[in-house]
């Protein structure tokens, strides 16, 4: 059986996403199409071999992380390296295009790529990462997520950034009991499903489901890289716990759960 491979600082990739969108953008705007072969290699490099041969990794690793505090959290590598041969798949297709004179084409299949970085980047939600959650989830694969266990629930309100402390929901969301707040996009088919099933397990418990797109701000305050994200809260706000991706919340119902047959 293969072993897990170590996790990785999720900034990187992001930065990875943010150059490749700006580098896309500003090739279409400047009508140099090479910039669509030359970013599609940079991408094969980090998919194939790792982030130590992908040029903008290795910058983000050895220039830009060692100034920056340490990560909040790791992620696990096989979703992003998916998104980025998805890239390469659509890059090396642009590419193509270009060369059979469809310039309409390759930009278009280009500028599907800067999009979904530029997404990927400054909101978190990664559609290549999506899609292999759903293909290890299908092939009956093992799970991939994200659970934050906030260790103490005393947050210091005068340094929200101390690592582990997650900033209380706000009053406006309160409800006066137990919360479970679940980030979700339109795209997002699982969610619904998600949200029954927490409203089955947890029916005392209160459910606010907030889409991404309108919630920016908390989306931001949260880390939200993919939907769907939960945040579990007590009554008085205070984060307990930050679920990234279906399998993460289930299991996390499935421990409560457990707690409960115990206590009982």
């Amino acid at each position: 059986m293969a072993s897990t491979p170590a996790p990785i600082d999720p900034r990187g990739p992001r930065t990875n996403q943010a150059i490749l969108a700006g580098a896309l953008l500003l090739g279409f705007l400047a009508g140099q199409w090479l910039v669509v072969p030359v970013f599609g290699v940079v991408l094969l490099l980090g998919a194939a071999f790792g982030p130590r041969w992908g040029p903008v990794l290795r910058f983000y690793a050895s220039v830009i992380k060692p100034r920056l505090k340490p990560p909040h959290e790791l992620e696990d590598p096989r979703p992003p390296r998916f998104a980025a041969s998805v890239g390469v798949l659509f890059l090396s297709s642009s590419t193509i295009a270009f060369l059979a004179g469809a310039s309409t084409l390759g930009w278009t299949l280009a500028l599907i790529v800067a999009a979904l970085a530029a997404a990927a980047a400054t909101t978190g939600l990664c559609v290549g990462c999506e899609m292999y959650v759903l293909f290890v989830r299908i092939r009956g694969g093992v799970r991939v997520v994200t659970i934050e266990r906030e260790e103490s629930k005393l947050f210091d309100a005068e340094r929200p950034e101390r690592k582990g402390g997650w900033a209380p929901v706000p009053a406006a969301h309160q409800t006066g009991k137990p919360l479970w707040l679940v980030f979700t996009t339109e795209f997002c088919a699982v969610c619904p499903l998600l949200v029954e099933q927490i409203s089955t397990q947890r029916p005392k418990e209160s459910i606010l489901v907030l889409n991404v797109a309108e919630h920016l701000d908390l989306a931001s305050i949260y880390k939200v890289r993919r939907a769907p994200t939960v945040v579990r809260a007590d009554a008085e706000g205070i984060v307990i716990v930050r679920l990234s991706g279906v399998d993460a919340v289930r299991a996390e119902l499935d421990a409560l759960e457990r707690e409960t047959i115990v206590v009982g």
